[in-house]
């Protein structure tokens, strides 16, 4: 008799225990401490640069060579060992003059022209990336052709430690 009213009083208690609209909730509770250096996330620098089209160097050999690309290099003292090895750097491109818009590199971006002389198209992509070392980050240009004949244009970037 024991068992049964146990199990009978175990059925009543589950069938009623989770039923009802949710409560409102409850008050904010304090800020926490600020988080200590080496916390991933706990701390962030943000820095923009923008490279003119004069600036980028070509790398890889002369003009039109393969594997030639082009790159700018800037110094960022900001970027410690601390950063290099326990947060994380991320790198971005503006693609519209108003800075508005912004692509996290790598971006890739495909291009074409029609030649008339040849009645065709002509395709080709640039993909722009960063490396980033102790105290440098690395702005980097690639052409799918090795088309370095023809150099980029001026770009703006946005640089994000988070640390």
């Amino acid at each position: 008799m024991k068992k049964i009213l146990f199990l009978l009083s175990v059925i009543i208690l589950m069938s009623v225990s989770c039923e009802g609209p949710m409560g409102p909730m409850g008050p904010m509770g304090e800020r926490g401490e600020k988080g200590e250096k080496g916390e991933a996330g706990s701390e962030w620098y943000i820095r923009e640069y923008t490279v003119r089209s004069d600036q980028w160097v070509l790398v890889g050999g002369g003009v039109d060579d393969l594997n030639s690309y082009y790159q700018y290099e800037v110094s960022m003292p900001e970027l410690d060992e601390d950063i290099f090895y326990d947060g994380k750097m991320t790198g971005y491109m503006y693609l519209d003059k108003d800075y508005r818009i912004q692509a996290e590199l790598p971006e890739v971006i495909h291009l074409g022209e029609y030649n008339p002389s040849t009645g065709s198209d002509y395709l080709w992509t640039e993909t722009y990336k960063c490396d980033y070392a102790v105290g440098s980050v690395m702005f980097k240009v690639e052409y799918s052709d090795f088309y370095t004949g023809n150099r980029p244009g001026t770009k703006r970037f946005r640089v994000v430690l988070n640390y």
